[in-house]
């Protein structure tokens, strides 16, 4: 990586165009009689300017990728860090019930909160609660119908029994 203060061949190259550019447009404006160096002016900044996209666009990111196969860095983070963690699936689901989304929104919000707080947080009371407020919401719903609760749970649907 380069700081602040030193310099790298990228910046060097911009300023010998951007100097180049602008000495040949003043000495074509003070000369007047010298078509050519308007040219190579105009020709200097189109090279400038080509040299900052090729460098923006090509040449660092492929740079950066080939670093990245070399050394095994990663220059993005790693996926496992991008994914939700159960207590963002928490906040999810809840907040779909709380902003009362669409009754099968809900319901099947309710169904997936009641599984993670009865397996994951250990908590069976908080997902009964969960699904019974939901269920007060919504008691037609066809979800609950093919929903088989928690164990022992009665009005299990149509799965009942099922392998």
């Amino acid at each position: 990586m380069i700081t602040q203060g030193q310099v790298d061949a990228s910046k060097v190259v911009r300023g010998v165009f951007a100097t180049g550019t602008v000495v040949f447009f003043v000495a074509g404006i003070l000369v007047r009689d010298e078509p050519r160096l308007f040219v190579a002016s105009g020709t200097l900044g189109i090279l400038w300017w080509v040299w900052d996209l090729l460098v923006e666009h090509f040449f660092r990111p492929l740079g950066d990728w080939f670093f990245g196969q070399l050394t095994g860095a990663n220059s993005v983070e790693p996926l496992g860090e991008l994914r939700p963690t159960i207590n963002d699936t928490i906040r999810l689901l809840e907040s779909h019930i709380e902003n009362e989304a669409s009754e099968q929104v809900c319901v099947n919000a309710a169904i997936r909160l009641e599984e993670i707080y009865r397996t994951v947080k250990k908590d069976a009371e908080r997902g009964r609660e969960v699904v019974e407020k939901v269920r007060a919401r919504f008691p037609e719903a066809e979800e609950w119908e093919r929903w088989g609760g928690a164990k022992g749970e009665k009005g299990k649907g149509k799965g009942e029994g099922e392998v």
